[in-house]
């Protein structure tokens, strides 16, 4: 892997976003890709941001995350990191990540988890994505469309299931989720939330099924 989207879904929340943007739109081997779910005043802001690698989609109903990051999966040429607009970058981390992923997957096969900070989240809720493993999925939608938000969960399960999963804890981002910084909650987490228990059910059904999206 040589390159890397960054492809990030965001609602009204601009300026988390702008924050995320910072801490890795500067990075020599990064794409950024943002996709404004609903949201027409973030896509009219990214229009006048001048960066040569920033790509903008508008999305024109709320369809939530996992249908904004799949739709710009489709055309990946190379690595896919999927993030969020409410994470920071550390320096090196996405470095680090590239380096672990080129060591332990030669073949472009494989998910390289990083570490929120401060406090722990699911392994696979931000990670590198090798475009051999992207190719595993119908249509290259890595996320399973059954769900609106919390999706992430089925790509550690398949990854790990193949042994194609490597945890980087030099690869760290700064998540200042609400659950622990009140002061962080707003509409757009409030709105995912209310949705939990739906994506919570879907996962339960699937998981008694035992179906895991991208597994032949």
């Amino acid at each position: 892997m040589k390159r890397i989207t960054i492809v990030i879904p965001t609602r009204n929340r601009w300026d988390k976003l702008r924050r995320a943007l910072a801490s890795c739109i500067e990075h020599p081997q990064v794409d950024v890709t943002v996709v404004c779910d609903g949201d027409r005043d973030t896509f009219d802001r990214l229009m006048d941001v001048q960066a040569h690698n920033l790509r903008v989609m508008y999305v024109p109903e709320n369809k939530g995350a996992v249908f904004c990051r799949n739709l710009a999966c489709k055309d990946i040429q190379d690595g896919l990191l999927y993030a969020t607009d409410d994470i920071e970058f550390k320096p090196g981390a996405i470095d680090a990540a590239l380096a672990a992923f080129n060591k332990h997957f030669t073949d472009d096969d494989g998910v390289v988890g990083f570490t929120q900070t401060p406090h722990s989240f699911h392994p696979s809720g931000v990670a590198l994505m090798g475009l051999a493993f992207l190719g595993r999925y119908p249509d290259r939608q890595p996320f399973c469309p059954d769900y609106y938000h919390f999706a992430a969960q089925e790509i550690y399960e398949l990854a790990n299931k193949l042994g194609r999963f490597v945890q980087c804890p030099e690869s760290c981002v700064i998540h200042r989720h609400p659950c622990f910084n009140p002061d962080q909650m707003d509409q757009t987490h409030k709105d995912a939330r209310r949705l939990k228990k739906q994506d919570d059910e879907t996962r339960r059904h699937r998981k008694a099924q035992g179906l895991i999206w991208g597994e032949q």
